[in-house]
């Protein structure tokens, strides 16, 4: 039996199932990530797309195309806050901060980060224990 877990936007109108463990976790430096959500580094799992699943309020979603990228950034039409994006390989990435929001900061070893990826085109540096891979 696989490990299912429940996410939700701010104001509860989308409800997002998380089935199995994720393909990746961690800290993306990847200049695309950047560029699409406008952030300095992005704390991810990330998930085969049928592994991630719309449990409530499909039409509340907004799909955002990046304009020149196979990425898009998905998010609730009613508060705003970004549930999932995806990258040019069909992956659906989570945050790790909307994750810890519903489950708290207490996660399962299955979806605690493992390292830092792209840290060398990174524009912060992180001081922690973690593999800083290129």
């Amino acid at each position: 039996m696989s490990n299912q877990y429940s996410v939700e936007c701010d104001c509860g109108a989308v409800s997002l199932i998380l089935s199995g463990e994720p393909k990746v976790r961690g800290f993306c430096h990847c200049e695309d990530c950047r560029d699409l959500l406008k952030i300095p580094y992005h704390s991810v799992t990330a998930w085969d797309a049928d592994k991630v699943s719309v449990s409530k309020g499909e039409d509340q979603l907004v799909y955002f195309q990046h304009p020149s990228k196979r990425m898009q950034r998905v998010y609730c039409k009613g508060c705003g806050e970004t549930l999932f994006n995806t990258n040019a390989m069909g992956w659906r990435i989570v945050s790790q901060l909307l994750i810890r929001k519903c489950l708290g900061d207490e996660l399962p070893d299955a979806l605690q980060s493992q390292s830092h990826f792209f840290y060398d085109r990174r524009i912060v540096d992180i001081n922690d224990s973690l593999p800083k891979r290129p």
